[in-house]
């Protein structure tokens, strides 16, 4: 990265700004997330039941790790915070938040091939959908799911570091600029590999979705207007999920190839508020995208806002099983998936 002597004057004002909204921000999203996590855990097996649900809980477990191990191992040092301690821990700390990011960064990609493959299976399959994810076999989409994150961040056990001054703040650095090139050579491939997969599979799925709500139509005419309306409403907020989904994971897989491959000079704290912002918003779209388009979980979470006492205990007779996610994937009406979102941006080096 390039020295930061350079950068004007009008970057420490912005960075401060930008620093303290997405924080606060954040406190925000890891709250929603603390309930959302309790309302999927307490209504596992009614409501929130099967497969899909499996894997989109861990999956915004680990969205919350990473939102605060990022904070904890990257913004605070970066802002001074702390410097003393972190500091007198040597490259702990920070080799731990490298470590727990990476970590996070390979599950994060896992999670959403595997809950594109599960949404895809209930449009294209919507017969054999429930027998596959029911099968005995099912459990190693969990091995999947947390092995390839687990085999990245634990390569870095053995390497060393270093903090990096700039200005009032700390950076962890590689310290073998070789091993660095090489892990992010690898990085790019698994990234590559997850973004062809997710666009493959959401566009294979869209396309089957719309081919089978058009032939309903014609074969159909005797559907009343209000289940035409329900379906027009489902393609509509699956359509919107999936561009998110797309336009997520492309602005992150651009960001990655430019400051590591096209502009390798870009200033280490530039590069480091961008990550952070991209971070912020890629870890906390899964929450949002839930409570936007889960009527159930909408409602549970208004009802643990007013009441958090009374709550739970009257969340099994809220809200009848079968209203779960508004964006429907299955036009059939067997048990419905959603789409959760991209991986989210990589770590820093």
């Amino acid at each position: 990265m390039a020295s930061n002597a350079t950068l004007p004057e009008w970057f420490d004002p912005l960075e401060s700004v930008v620093s303290t909204v997405f924080m606060l921000g954040s406190f925000v999203t890891i709250l929603l997330y603390f309930v959302e996590i309790l309302i999927l855990v307490t209504l596992r097996n009614t409501v929130y039941k099967g497969m899909f649900y499996q894997i989109f809980t861990i999956g915004i477990i680990i969205d919350v790790i990473s939102l605060v191990n990022n904070y904890f191992g990257c913004v605070f040092p970066a802002k001074g915070y702390f410097r003393d301690f972190y500091l007198s821990m040597g490259t702990f700390v920070g080799q731990m938040y490298l470590m727990i990011a990476w970590t996070a960064r390979g599950i994060q990609g896992c999670t959403v091939v595997a809950l594109a493959l599960n949404r895809a299976t209930a449009v294209c399959l919507p017969i054999k959908h429930k027998q596959i994810w029911n099968s005995k076999y099912i459990s190693l989409i969990h091995v999947f799911q947390l092995g390839v994150g687990l085999c990245i961040g634990s390569s870095l056990i053995t390497q060393n570091f270093y903090w990096k001054f700039e200005r009032n703040g700390i950076y962890i650095q590689f310290y073998n600029k070789d091993f660095r090139r090489g892990f992010f050579m690898s990085a790019y491939v698994i990234e590559t590999i997850f973004v062809a997969s997710i666009m493959l599979i959401n566009a294979t799925m869209v396309i089957a979705f719309r081919t089978k709500y058009k032939v309903r139509l014609t074969t159909q005419p005797h559907l009343n207007q209000k289940v035409m309306n329900d379906k027009q409403r489902q393609e509509y907020n699956l359509n919107i999920v999936a561009a998110l989904t797309c336009v997520a994971e492309i602005i992150y897989y651009c960001y990655v190839i430019y400051v590591f491959g096209i502009n390798t000079s870009v200033p280490t704290r530039v590069f480091y508020l961008l990550y952070d912002v991209i971070n912020d918003l890629y870890c906390g779209i899964s929450g949002w995208l839930l409570l936007i388009y889960s009527r159930s979980m909408k409602a549970h979470v208004t009802k643990m806002l007013r009441c958090p006492m009374f709550g739970f205990r009257r969340m099994r007779i809220m809200i009848p099983p079968e209203q779960q996610f508004a964006s429907s994937t299955n036009i059939d009406g067997n048990k419905n998936t959603s789409n959760r979102r991209v991986p989210t941006c990589g770590t820093p080096c």
